[in-house]
């Protein structure tokens, strides 16, 4: 297996893309380039392969806060339900821990649904504690 950074036009979208939209199921190609435009605020990629087959993808910043300071967040953590429980999703984790760390960050954080009970099963068993609720509410267009 090998962990590779994804840019944005990079032709291993192609396998890549499905594997995060079983995480992100309304994401189509054209939302995914404008998420990896030209923005500052956009996130990084990367994910594993072996030969051609994507295994899993990770998306992630580094940001800075007032609650944590700097701080690697990951948008996307998934695995290809077909590559579950062999160690990808560990991998990927200490990938981005990897990266925190290079970044001096003082922390690795990341949301959750409520409702993905075996991911919370898997993060708390890779040492993540449960630190806070996020709370949201959905801004209606205008448009």
């Amino acid at each position: 297996m090998e962990i590779v950074n994804l840019a944005a036009g990079d032709p291993r979208w192609a396998q890549a893309l499905p594997v995060l939209q079983q995480l992100r199921t309304h994401l189509g190609a054209a939302d995914l380039a404008a998420v990896l435009g030209s923005d500052a605020q956009r996130p990084s990629f990367f994910a594993a392969f072996e030969e051609d087959a994507c295994l899993g993808v990770c998306g992630w910043r580094v940001i800075a806060n007032t609650s944590a300071g700097r701080k690697l967040y990951i948008d996307d953590l998934v695995t290809d339900g077909s590559a579950r429980s062999q160690g990808i999703g560990a991998a990927l984790l200490a990938h981005a821990e990897d990266l925190a760390r290079r970044h001096h960050c003082a922390v690795l954080d990341l949301d959750s649904g409520v409702q993905r009970h075996a991911a919370h099963r898997f993060y708390l068993r890779e040492r993540l504690d449960i630190v806070s609720f996020h709370f949201a509410e959905r801004l209606e267009d205008d448009e």
